[in-house]
């Protein structure tokens, strides 16, 4: 018998079950029993034998924040501090702070390098049947 394997995101653990969510594939029937009407994804409760872990995803919104909420901050303070003067100085100011705080990020970039919470981790190793390293499961 085949077996019918699919990638998930653990959302959260109650004791021995984990919740995680799915993808509806092409392979599904659309009958809505484990999909929310309308939508493609469906949390199921499978029993966590593997001990599969919760995933955090803190550290990639930080990143996210730093690399385009500074620059967007820098643009908007300089087209309202311009903005007194006129229309000109208002473009001038925005796009002189956003790039002033873009080239101080850059410059910052061998010091956000050594911090490990902005580093990518291998969290989960999957292989396909066959092939090494992998932990298989029936479904």
């Amino acid at each position: 018998m085949d077996t019918l394997c699919r990638t998930g995101k653990v959302l959260a653990l109650k004791g021995e079950l984990a919740v995680v969510r799915f993808v509806r594939s092409d392979a599904c029937g659309h009958c809505n029993a484990c999909f929310h009407l309308g939508s493609n994804e469906a949390d199921l409760e499978i029993q966590n034998t593997l001990d599969a872990q919760v995933l955090r995803g803190k550290s990639m919104v930080r990143a996210s924040l730093l690399l385009y909420g500074v620059p967007l901050l820098g643009l908007l303070l300089g087209v309202l501090v311009g903005s007194q003067w006129g229309d000109l100085y208002a473009a001038a100011g925005g796009l002189l702070l956003c790039g002033g705080t873009f080239f101080i990020l850059r410059g910052l970039e061998p010091r956000f390098s050594r911090m490990t919470e902005f580093k990518p981790r291998i969290v989960e190793i999957i292989a396909r049947d066959g092939e090494a390293g992998g932990q298989g499961s029936e479904g």
